[in-house]
């Protein structure tokens, strides 16, 4: 028996030796033909949804050209997306190797039935070794983390190949997770698809020993969909082996795409109280070089490169507030401080301005305030176009009294109240005994009761916007010698002036002691001349016993 026996394993031994080459190359045949599977056109992603109020998006083809012309930069890429605008994403991308040893063939973008995917293809040292492939997600308006919701991704031509004989050796593995709002790491969740052969243990692999995938191909065959449950603001791609090799792996390769991300849209109105002087110091009314004219950057209404935000304007507690244009807060939005540097910003859901043609930012300044000259509305109604989100630069330009671009200069003459004075005749002159002067009388130039002194008001801009509604008021004197207004008016100038006591009455009446106000009158910008902007005006007075 044990000699048959021994016959028989001999006899067995050489029967395999005899058809050895056989029977390895049906092995071989059917291998080829378990791995030569069909490819259809990727599935879509189950997980590739939004909630109604959210705004959907996913990348477009040139996104994925774009991340991989950048990745390792430590640069963000702005997201173009198919989101309209509403989804404000940059993406930023770095890959990092276990092993320095890992040959890395390549990372590159592949088209496949007009669609786009990031290829990663690599040679690992040993079963154990990675390479992953980290996203961050940046508000492109705030510069800060953004938090996508229902975060889909797609990895495909997840295969396996083991040869007996020392050919290729791979078990693609693919780990997919995320950072939340709250620091943890958390794993995406796997969304079935039909005619897929991907399963899920930590990670997407092939349940099919016998599957390999064309490559550069997004086959449903290989295609492994998952989504994340909660939102965040990185994802990391793992792509290693499962471990489950006898030697090491080959090369080896994978695809993959973002086929879904969800925001909630929000509109971000922001902007600068700023200093308006133009970068310059002193005071038009003090400057004879006409640098406050020549300076097209002063008092333009623009916050020009070389201004700055008013420091300090949270200590003067100064606020902004957006409203409705109807005296009601945006809900959801206080009265906002002004920060150090100038600067203000709301971000409010897109919900809170549904509905609404324009919304209205306020700024409410202080009293005292140091820059109590506006060279903007302290109203700016901003319109609202259901397609953009982002509204910056709502600037609010202030100076100082000093640097006020309208500067007024008075000239006084004493006279014999010539009831036929011309005021056009009247030179310029030191004393104002001879012609209208800046000056007061000197001690032995004396000013006689019953004579008239005429007053000329010159009104300057030096600025470089229009000035409207101008209304100067001169203060009559009262004691100890009352002054009056009298004859001769100014034609048309002299005649519009009004008192105080009753300004819509009518024309001041002669005699009469009070505060003299101007009809409201413009004065045109210096932006396109080198001459100020300049208007006169006259009005007569008799100084009483």
């Amino acid at each position: 028996m044990y000699k048959a026996k021994r016959s028989l394993n001999i006899a067995n031994a050489f029967s395999f030796n005899k058809y050895q080459s056989q029977i390895l190359s049906l092995i071989g045949f059917m291998i080829l033909s378990f791995a030569s599977i069909s490819s259809h056109a990727l599935a879509p992603n189950p997980g590739a949804v939004c909630d109604s109020n959210f705004a959907q998006g996913s990348l477009n083809n040139a996104d994925y050209t774009n991340l991989v012309s950048a990745v390792n930069t430590n640069n963000y890429v702005n997201i173009a997306g198919n989101a309209s605008g509403s989804i404000p994403l940059k993406i930023k991308m770095s890959t990092v190797e276990s092993s320095t040893s890992t040959v890395k063939s390549n990372f590159g973008v592949i088209t496949s039935d007009n669609k786009n995917a990031i290829n990663v293809r690599r040679t690992f040292p040993t079963p154990s070794d990675y390479t992953d492939t980290k996203l961050e997600f940046l508000n492109s308006i705030t510069e800060q983390p953004i938090y996508l919701t229902n975060v889909a991704i797609s990895a495909f031509d997840i295969d396996y190949a083991y040869s007996f004989w020392g050919g290729s050796n791979f078990n693609d593995y693919v780990q997919i997770t995320g950072v939340t709002e709250a620091g943890n790491t958390i794993e995406a969740n796997l969304q079935p698809i039909t005619g897929s052969n991907i399963d899920y243990s930590q990670g997407l692999y092939t349940a099919n020993t016998f599957v390999n995938c064309p490559a550069k191909n997004l086959g449903t065959a290989c295609q492994g969909s998952v989504q994340f449950s909660q939102p965040v603001a990185s994802i990391n791609i793992r792509y290693t082996n499962r471990g489950r090799l006898i030697r090491n792996p080959t090369n080896q390769e994978i695809d993959f795409r973002i086929d879904n991300y969800c925001y909630a849209p929000q509109y971000i109105f922001s902007g600068t109280v700023f200093n308006d002087n133009g970068g310059l110091s002193g005071s038009p009314k003090n400057d004879l070089t006409n640098s406050f004219i020549n300076t097209y950057k002063y008092f333009n209404g623009v916050f020009d490169n070389g201004e700055s935000g008013i420091d300090g304007s949270a200590l003067n507690n100064l606020k902004v507030k957006l409203t409705d244009c109807n005296s009601t807060d945006i809900t959801g939005t206080t009265h906002q401080n002004v920060s150090d540097t100038g600067s203000y910003s709301f971000t409010v859901p897109a919900s809170a301005v549904a509905g609404k043609s324009q919304i209205c930012l306020i700024q409410e300044e202080p009293d005292p305030w140091s820059y109590s000259v506006d060279t903007t509305p302290n109203r700016l109604e901003v319109p609202i176009n259901n397609s953009v989100y982002l509204y910056e630069d709502n600037n609010f330009g202030e100076v100082i009294a000093e640097q006020t671009a309208l500067v007024l200069k008075k000239y006084q003459y004493v006279h014999q109240c010539d009831a036929n004075l011309n005021y056009n005749n009247i030179l310029d002159k030191d004393s104002p005994l001879n012609g209208f002067s800046i000056n007061a009388p000197r001690q032995d130039e004396k000013v006689d009761p019953g004579q008239c002194i005429a007053y000329k008001i010159e009104a300057y801009n030096h600025g470089h916007i229009t000035l409207t509604d101008i209304r100067i008021t001169d203060i009559l004197q009262k004691t100890p010698v009352e002054s009056v207004f009298h004859l001769p008016n100014s034609s048309g100038i002299a005649a519009s002036l009004r008192t105080t006591d009753n300004p819509t009455s009518g024309l001041v009446n002669i005699g009469d002691n009070g505060v003299i106000i101007t009809e409201p009158f413009n004065l045109n910008n210096t932006a396109t001349t080198t001459t100020v902007s300049k208007r006169t005006l006259y009005f007569n007075t008799k100084y009483g016993n």
